[in-house]
């Protein structure tokens, strides 16, 4: 029997309250720690990506401390971001994007309260798209215009949202077309969707990765079909960025992550052993993770940037946002030759 989705729903927001609960007491977000060093906070959404960092040793020696945090879901990080208990929080690319056109005052250069710092996905291998519409098996769904009148699960912001919102557009649908279900992190959609109790899922493809190779379900579009660039993104409070220790200290972070991926590239088997211990993956999951979590960062840049405003377009033209948005006052590319970001590959290799 499937479960009533708002009972899915107050499950889901209940753990995503005591998350946000939990970082606020955790992670005390003052510009320096007790012996007045500058403190940087930094949330991600699992232990994963930290515990690499840490196993690679590109933060030894930093004259600034780093403290994480792990907040699931962009839901909790959008929160603690705005609650001030994190400087920085990890999210997907067309979160700020989702929250800008959702705002209930409209953002400007001098407002915005946020800005997305860093961006890296893996080289757009289509072997391993990040991001996915599937559909079970069981729900006789061949093609988008099938997904009418289905229940469909999906997380509140981040980009897991954008692949839902972009593909209801290529549906041709509206949100009252469809049975919506909405969490705050994407394991607790893909869940759902796992176990049967929703007909659709968008969000991360290795999280649903054993119903796909079982045969319960199968992929209906990528994030090429939706054509959302799929960047994992770390954004700071523009507070954050005015101030010159932590504005210094994130200069020196991003540089020392720029040897991380060469690490991680050199390592396969360490770090495909640490998600699999770390995250308590099968080899099978743990195998998907390591190509669909490295690469390096991607540049911020115009090119990006025009992207990302095509997706927004998209989503308003399509009536799934409610205000059209200047993609442009979300980017902050203060970092990139920090970072040794590259340009987008080409349009062959994507």
């Amino acid at each position: 029997m499937r479960t009533d989705t708002r009972t899915l729903l107050k499950r889901t927001l209940a753990a995503a309250a005591a998350l946000v609960t939990g970082a606020a007491v955790l992670t005390g977000c003052s510009s320096g720690s007790d012996d007045g060093r500058t403190k940087l906070v930094i949330a991600y959404q699992d232990n994963g990506m930290p515990s690499l960092i840490k196993q690679s040793g590109v933060l030894d020696g930093t004259p600034y401390d780093v403290e994480w945090a792990i907040l699931a879901g962009p839901a909790a990080n959008l929160s603690a971001l705005y609650g001030k208990t994190i400087d920085v929080g990890h999210m997907g690319d067309t979160s700020l994007t989702i929250e800008q056109a959702n705002a209930p005052t409209e953002w400007t250069e001098q407002t915005v309260p946020l800005k997305i710092i860093a961006g890296w996905r893996n080289n757009f291998d289509p072997r391993y798209p990040p991001l996915v519409t599937a559909v079970r098996t069981s729900a006789n769904i061949d093609s988008p215009a099938d997904l009418r009148g289905h229940s469909w699960g999906y997380n509140f912001g981040g980009y897991n949202h954008g692949q839902y919102l972009a593909s209801l557009a290529i549906a041709g649908l509206s949100e009252s077309d469809v049975e919506p279900v909405k969490f705050n992190d994407g394991n607790a959609s893909a869940a759902a969707f796992n176990s049967g109790q929703v007909d659709v899922f968008s969000g991360s493809h290795g999280a649903i990765l054993e119903s796909l190779s079982r045969g319960d379900a199968k992929i209906l579009l990528t994030d090429r079909d939706t054509e959302i660039p799929a960047l994992n993104v770390w954004t700071a409070r523009t507070d954050v960025l005015a101030d010159p220790a932590k504005d210094e200290a994130l200069q020196d972070f991003f540089g020392r992550l720029s040897g991380f991926w060469d690490w991680y590239k050199a390592n396969p088997d360490e770090v495909t052993q640490t998600l699999k211990s770390t995250l308590k993956l099968t080899d099978e999951r743990a195998a998907f993770e390591y190509q669909v979590r490295g690469e390096g960062f991607r540049k911020l840049d115009s090119e990006l940037v025009a992207e990302e405003q095509g997706v927004a377009d998209t989503l308003f033209d399509a009536g799934v946002v409610k205000n059209h948005v200047d993609v442009a006052i979300e980017y902050d590319p203060r970092y990139n030759d920090a970072q040794k970001a590259t340009g987008p590959l080409t349009a062959a290799a994507r």
